[in-house]
Order: structure tokens, then C-alpha cells, then sequence
């Protein structure tokens, strides 16, 4: 009688949990529709900011590292007219011209040359390319 119940008891709880199963997974299978009000983001081309390059022929002077001659240019300071340091720039390469992209505008180029400080004002404009060579710097 005992094995009888156990039987029967078992069954009783295997139809209890498919009828619990059946049921999630009738209840789960309903139609859910994701809806949104928001409108996605609309992405366009991005204009780029006006800019001009500005290239640097600042003084070389020859550096020694150990027994080896190197030459280098002097650093650079841009200025706006009004004095305002726009930062200070040296050329990574060596002697080669110093190239900045900048935006448009009226600039003072400022280098040390034959040890004194110079100036030199650049105008640069839109997608153009404004070149300060050496000579300007004596």
C-alpha cells in the first residue's frame, strides 16, 4: 500500500508540474510588442570647424648628443595678437618645419633667434596653408 501511494502521489506531482509548465509556457508565448515614442538619434555629416595650417621655419642650431652633432629647430610660441599664449610647440623630427593646423586668424609667431626673442605676425585663413620661413626670424 505504501509503494501504491508513493506511485500515485508521484504521478499526482508530475501532472502538477507539466500542468505548471504548460501553462508558463502558454503564458509566456503571448505577442509583446516593443514600442517606443522616442525617435532614434538622426546622425548627419559633420561640417568640420574652419581651420588653416600654419608651417614654422624656426632657427636650427646643432645639439650634441655625446659625440654626435644634432640639429634642431627652436620651439615655438603662438600668440594671439593680443599676447594671449595659444601654446608652445616643438618639433618632434629634428629639423624639419614645424606644421600646426589652427583656426583662422591673426597670429604673433614667437622664437628665439641668434639668442634673442623675435616675432613675426601671420595671418592665417580658412584651408590654407600660411609658411614662416627662417630669414623671418633675423
Amino acid at each position: 500500500m505504501a509503494i501504491m501511494k508513493n506511485t500515485q502521489l508521484q504521478k499526482g506531482v508530475r501532472k502538477t508540474l507539466a500542468s505548471a509548465l504548460v501553462a508558463l509556457a502558454l503564458a509566456g508565448s503571448s505577442s509583446v510588442q516593443a514600442t517606443s515614442t522616442d525617435r532614434p538619434p538622426v546622425v548627419g555629416s559633420q561640417a568640420s570647424p574652419p581651420q588653416g595650417m600654419l608651417t614654422v621655419y624656426s632657427e636650427r642650431y646643432v645639439r650634441w648628443d655625446g659625440d654626435v652633432s644634432v640639429v634642431e629647430r627652436r620651439p615655438v610660441e603662438l600668440q594671439t595678437l593680443e599676447g594671449q599664449v595659444v601654446g608652445t610647440y616643438t618639433n618632434p623630427v629634428g629639423e624639419g618645419p614645424l606644421r600646426l593646423a589652427v583656426p583662422p586668424g591673426h597670429y604673433l609667431v614667437v622664437s628665439e633667434s641668434h639668442w634673442t626673442p623675435r616675432k613675426v605676425e601671420a595671418n592665417v585663413e580658412d584651408g590654407q596653408e600660411t609658411v614662416v620661413p627662417e630669414a623671418f626670424f633675423d
